[in-house]
């Protein structure tokens, strides 16, 4: 059976273990998050530029029409 220092010192290296994971943890979910952003930006940059394109055929094919009649 362990003695009391022996039963402290693993007590001690386990709540190091457990320090350690946790801020593994906070580590993936902040590159986790970061990442996200960046996605969630990308998709705004893509919407607007589809956006636009829409809006310039919109215009053409409205341009187009005006000119068939």
């Amino acid at each position: 059976m362990p003695s009391g220092s022996q039963a402290e010192a693993e007590v001690q290296r386990l709540r190091d273990q457990i320090a350690q994971m946790q801020a593994n943890t906070v580590e993936q979910i902040a590159e986790v998050q970061r990442k996200y952003e960046e996605l969630q930006q990308q998709l705004r940059v893509k919407a607007a530029a589809a956006a636009r394109e829409a809006t310039a055929a919109a215009r053409e094919a409205e341009a187009a029409a005006m000119a068939v009649e």
